[in-house]
Parts: C-alpha cells; structure tokens; sequence
C-alpha cells in the first residue's frame, strides 16, 4: 500500500469478512458474494459501524474485482456507498487456475490482498455531508484465510501530486 499523509486520512475502518459465498464459475471469471462488517477505529465518523456486500469475481488474471455496496451507521447519521476497484496479489504469487477455487478442500493462503477503490458515498445527514461530497479513494488489504480487512479512506484530491505549471502559451 501506498505511503500517504496521514492528516489527509478520512478514516481507517477493521473489519472481517463475515462470509464467504462463491457462487460459481461465469464468463468473466470467478464470482463471489462476499458480506464483510467492520468499525472507523480512527478518523470521522468514529466508531461508526460499517456493513456490506461485494460482488466480487476473480479475473483468470488473478486479480479481483470489488464492486461492493455498503451501509455506514454513526451517531451522526448513515451513509450509504458504492465502492468500485481492485484487489491484487502480492507481488510474485502464483494466482492458481479458476478452477481450483471451486475444491472444496481449497483453503485460501494466509497473504494480505492489496485494496485499491474508489468510494461514492451518499448522505442525507448533515453532519456527514463532506463525504457525500467527496470521492474516497480506499486504500487496504484483505486476506482471505483470515478474513482480516483494513481500510483507509482518502479524499481523491489529497493524492494528487503537485499541479503542473501551465506551458507557454497554454491556458
């Protein structure tokens, strides 16, 4: 995972994955539904409780594919988000046929999954209202075996490098 500045954090969410369904093999690749729970440790809203379900399908590539819907519920109101990104392999790891996943003596390994998203949320909470105007980009990890799941959310324009200056003649 990227290093970021931490001042720009919006929040760090732990959770697990609270179940693991795989549905089966389709055209474009392998198709889970996975539900997953979890709580903001650090950042705003704090000590929210956070729930949701992604369609998740591993590519023959390897690389998995969230598309998750969750629900967040604080003292200060709910929200509500589409999530939408990728998960990789570590670096070097073998991601074995599709098939395999569907052994039922398969066993996941015990490696984490980096987590790169995009986050929309959608709010009718005043006091919320800063997410449900801004793109979080999400930055984690998951590991399967564990079910272990560690999320940091990011104001999209706190990532962005400097700007470039303009070109002559340009702008």
């Amino acid at each position: 995972m990227p290093e970021h500045n931490h001042d720009a954090r919006l929040f760090r969410m732990e959770g697990t994955l609270t179940e693991l369904v795989t549905v089966g093999l389709l055209p474009e690749g392998l198709r889970m539904h996975n539900s997953f729970e979890g709580t903001i440790v650090a950042g705003e809203p704090a000590g929210a409780l956070v729930r949701g379900v992604d369609a998740f399908v591993i590519r023959p590539d390897g690389i998995g594919v969230v598309d998750a819907r969750e629900v967040v519920t604080s003292s200060a109101g709910t929200l509500y988000a589409d999530v939408l990104g990728h998960a990789h392999p570590p670096n070097g790891m073998p991601m074995p046929p599709l098939e395999v996943f569907l052994d039922p003596a398969f066993s996941w390994p015990d490696v984490r999954f980096r987590i790169e998203c995009a986050a929309i949320y959608r709010t009718s909470s005043p006091g919320l209202g800063e997410l449900g105007r801004t793109v979080v980009v999400h930055h984690g990890w998951v590991n399967m075996a564990t079910r272990e799941l560690v999320i940091e959310g990011y104001r999209a324009s706190a990532l962005i490098s400097a700007p470039t200056p303009a070109r002559a003649g340009v702008g």
